[in-house]
């Protein structure tokens, strides 16, 4: 498990959202979510778009997001394609295993 202090150099945003309503303007896609959430640390507001087949959430809700510059804890870059832990090459451990 990563340590607190290695995933706070890589976080530049952290806080967790309790989701106030889903689609407020109706639905517009089969397979997207429209999300408005209000952050319960820094009370912003948060209008997200996601795949609702893959991360369901319902209103009422409360997710984590987090912002980080890389997954690497020692904050050297990634590839910066796609996350596939499948095709790790490194058996070191992530800001992903957080969560």
């Amino acid at each position: 498990m990563a340590t607190a202090a290695s995933a706070a150099r890589v976080t530049l945003f952290e806080d967790i959202f309790e989701v106030t309503a889903l689609n407020p303007e109706g639905k517009k896609f089969d397979r997207v979510n429209r999300l408005s959430a209000t952050g319960t640390t820094f009370e912003c507001d948060l209008l997200l778009d996601i795949n609702c087949e893959i991360y369901s959430l319902l209103e009422g809700e409360k997710m984590t997001l987090v912002l980080a510059s890389t997954l690497n804890l020692d904050g050297s870059p990634d590839d910066h394609t796609s996350y596939n832990p499948s095709q790790m090459a490194r058996n070191e451990p992530t800001l992903a295993d957080n969560y």
